[in-house]
C-alpha cells in the first residue's frame, strides 16, 4: 500500500534535516527583530533633536527693512580729519625734508609702509613727543603755545618784581643814609693743577695693613734672594769675575753689629748726608718733589710713628743685605761693584708713582751706601744709615704735610667767611 516500514531504533534523516532548517529560520527572525529595534533607537534621538531645534519664522515680510546709506551720501573723510601735523606739532615734517616737499600726510596714508627699512632716520631729540599728564597724550599746538605764553608771563612778572625790590631797597638805603653792603657768595676754588700733576694722576689710597704687609713681604723675599746671592759669591765669584778672593771674603763677613765707633760715625754721617741732600733737592727739583709727594702720600698717609719705623726697617735692611751685602761682593769688591749695585738699585726705584728723577736720586743714594760698605766692610753700617735716612725723611714729610693741611684749612675758612660776609663800603654824609 506504499507504506515504508523502518526498522525499530533507526533514525530518520529527513526529520533531522527539518529540525535544522527550522532552527535557522528562527535565528534569522530573531536577528531581524534585533536589527529593527536598533534602527528604532537610532531614529528616536534624531527626531527629538530635530523637534527641539528652534525655528525662526519670518513674519510680515512685506515690512520695509532699513537700508545703509550709499557711499556718495557720506561726507569725504579727507575733509573731516585734519593732518597730524596740524594737531600735534611733533608729527609735523621738518623743513626741507622729503615729507615736507610732498603732499600733507593724512591719517589714512600708507607712506610709512612704503618707506624702506634701510632709510636713515632724520629725527632728533626735538622730535620726541612731549607727554601731557592731563590727557595722557602729546601736547597739541594750542597747548604748547599756551605754555609758552604762560612761561613768558611768569618771567616778565619775576623780572618786574626783582626790579621793584631793588628800587625799594635803594630808596630805603638812600633815605636812611646808611652804608651800601656788597655781598659776594663766590665759593673759593682750588688752584689749577700743575702740568706734572695733570700728567700724573694721584696714586690710589691704600690701607695701613696693605702698606705693612707689602713692606714685610717684599723685605722677606729680598732677604731670601740675598742669602742665595751670598752663597754664590762665596763659591764662584772670585773665579768667575777674576777678583781678589780675600777682598770678596772680607765683604762677605756678617758681623754681629757695629765693630767700632768709626762704624757708628760713618753710618750717622751717611744718613745725615742723604737726608740733607734730599731736603735741599726737594726745594729746587720739581720732578723729584712731585715723585716724592706722590709716593709718600700713598704710603705714609695711613701710617703712625711706630708704623713708619717698622716700614723703614723692613725696607732698608733687606735692600742693603741684597744690593750691598750680596750683589756687590758677587760682582766686584771695589768701586766697580759700588757703581753696578747703585745703578741696579736706582733702576728698581722707577715704579710705584716714581719717575726717572727719583730713580737718579736713588742711584746716587745707593752709591753713598755702597761707599760706606766698602770703607767699613760692615753691612750693618749702610743698613743703619738707610733705615735712619728713610725714617727721618718720612717724619719730615708727615710734619710738613700736616702743617700744609692746617694752613690750607685755615685759609679756606677765612676766605669763605670773607666771601660770605662781603666787603663793606661805608659812605657818610
Amino acid at each position: 500500500m506504499g507504506t515504508i516500514l523502518l526498522p525499530l531504533g533507526a533514525p530518520c534523516r529527513l526529520c533531522s534535516e527539518c529540525r535544522r532548517g527550522s532552527r535557522l529560520i528562527a535565528y534569522a527572525r530573531k536577528q531581524s527583530k534585533k536589527n529593527s529595534k536598533q534602527q528604532e533607537q537610532q531614529q528616536q534621538p534624531a527626531e527629538r533633536s530635530e523637534a527641539a531645534r528652534p525655528r525662526i519664522v519670518l513674519e510680515a515680510l512685506d515690512q520695509e527693512l532699513p537700508q545703509a546709506p550709499s557711499p556718495r551720501s557720506r561726507p569725504l573723510r579727507q575733509q573731516e580729519i585734519s593732518s597730524p601735523g596740524e594737531i600735534y606739532p611733533v608729527f609735523a615734517p621738518k623743513p626741507g625734508s622729503p615729507a615736507a616737499a610732498d603732499a600733507p600726510w593724512r591719517w589714512d596714508d600708507n607712506d610709512a609702509d612704503r618707506r624702506r627699512e634701510d632709510e636713515p632716520s632724520t629725527s632728533d631729540p626735538s622730535d620726541v613727543p612731549r607727554w601731557n599728564p592731563r590727557t595722557g597724550f602729546m601736547k597739541t599746538a594750542a597747548e604748547l603755545q599756551a605754555d609758552a605764553e604762560a612761561a613768558a608771563a611768569a618771567a616778565a612778572d619775576a623780572a618786574s618784581q626783582g626790579a621793584a625790590a631793588r628800587t625799594a631797597a635803594a630808596a630805603s638805603t638812600s633815605s636812611r643814609g646808611g652804608a651800601a653792603v656788597d655781598v659776594s657768595l663766590v665759593v673759593p676754588t682750588a688752584p689749577p693743577p700743575t702740568a706734572a700733576a695733570a700728567a700724573e694722576p694721584p696714586l690710589p689710597a691704600v690701607s695701613r695693613n696693605a702698606v705693612l704687609s707689602s713692606a714685610l713681604g717684599t723685605g722677606f723675599w729680598m732677604a731670601v734672594i740675598a742669602v742665595f746671592v751670598r752663597n754664590y759669591a762665596a763659591l764662584n765669584s772670585a773665579a768667575a769675575m777674576g777678583t781678589d778672593p780675600e777682598a770678596v771674603a772680607a765683604l762677605l763677613r756678617w758681623p754681629a753689629g757695629f765693630e767700632s765707633l768709626a762704624d757708628v760715625g760713618v753710618a750717622g754721617g751717611a744718613a745725615a748726608a742723604v737726608t740733607g741732600a734730599r731736603l735741599a733737592l726737594l726745594s729746587v727739583w720739581s720732578d723729584l718733589r712731585e715723585a716724592t709727594d706722590r709716593s709718600n702720600r700713598q704710603i705714609l698717609t695711613p701710617l703712625g710713628p711706630f708704623d713708619i719705623l717698622l716700614v723703614a726697617a723692613a725696607s732698608g735692611i733687606p735692600e742693603e743685605l741684597l744690593f750691598r751685602g750680596a750683589l756687590l761682593p758677587a760682582t766686584f769688591p771695589d768701586w766697580r761693584g759700588v757703581l753696578l749695585a747703585a745703578a741696579l738699585f736706582g733702576a728698581l726705584h722707577n715704579s710705584g708713582g716714581r719717575n726717572p728723577a727719583f730713580a737718579a736720586w736713588a742711584a746716587a743714594v745707593g752709591g753713598v751706601y755702597g761707599a760706606a760698605f766698602v770703607v767699613t766692610g760692615n753691612v750693618w753700617v749702610p743698613a743703619a744709615a738707610h733705615v735712619a735716612a728713610n725714617a727721618a725723611s718720612a717724619f719730615i714729610w708727615k710734619a710738613r704735610a700736616a702743617e700744609a693741611a692746617a694752613v690750607a684749612a685755615e685759609a679756606g675758612a677765612s676766605g669763605g667767611a670773607e666771601r660770605l660776609t662781603g666787603t663793606k663800603h661805608q659812605s657818610q654824609k
